[in-house]
């Protein structure tokens, strides 16, 4: 069979790379079901801890007191919600942990939520399911992520990056799906 046959994939376990050795990640999540078996399978991506909140207050405490250098947290907890946990941690009084990458972990949500985490300052958003190899993927990427933030309003958030047009195109062009004239 070839490498990248669909019977292959499907029987070859996913084996974690080396991204997260020596990371400590901090899961944030009020359920705890999910927190067990999230963190079980965070643990067998092989960073060198998983440490677990089961509400904003705790999870703040731990990021604050600890070393931490990934956060995931569920979007839809109560009484505090990811986002929320996202707007805190990003408060300028709390830098340097303020720029610890966040992924926020949600089941299928709008685009708005989407853009609400993200301008709170989340570095991304995974909806689930998750599989271990998405799962792993998806922090890989944010622990590389280089987007530099700024403050905004006495929180951290990412930049945002200046679209550039191209050459003969304008912007009611692109919102359009037309194409530059040329």
């Amino acid at each position: 069979m070839a490498p990248n046959d669909p019977e292959t994939t499907k029987s070859t376990p996913f084996a974690p790379g080396d991204a997260l050795n020596g990371i400590e990640i901090l899961y944030v999540d009020d359920d705890s079901q999910r927190r067990d078996s999230m963190r079980k399978l965070l643990m067998s991506l092989a960073p060198r801890r998983v440490q677990v909140a089961e509400n904003v207050s705790e999870a703040l405490k731990v990021v604050m007191g600890t070393q931490c250098g990934l956060v995931v947290c569920e979007h839809r907890m109560k009484p505090v919600d990811g986002i929320r946990f996202v707007r805190e941690l990003r408060s300028a009084t709390n830098y340097p942990r303020a720029l610890i990458p966040v992924v926020l972990l949600g089941d299928p949500v709008g685009t708005d939520v989407i853009k609400a985490a993200l301008a709170a300052g989340a570095n991304s958003f995974l909806i689930k399911p998750v599989t271990p190899a998405k799962l792993y993927e998806r922090l890989q990427w944010t622990l590389g992520d280089t987007r530099p933030f700024v403050v905004k309003d006495g929180r951290y958030v990412i930049k945002p990056m200046k679209m550039t047009l191209p050459e003969g195109a304008s912007r009611s062009d692109i919102a359009e799906g037309g194409k530059a004239a040329g």
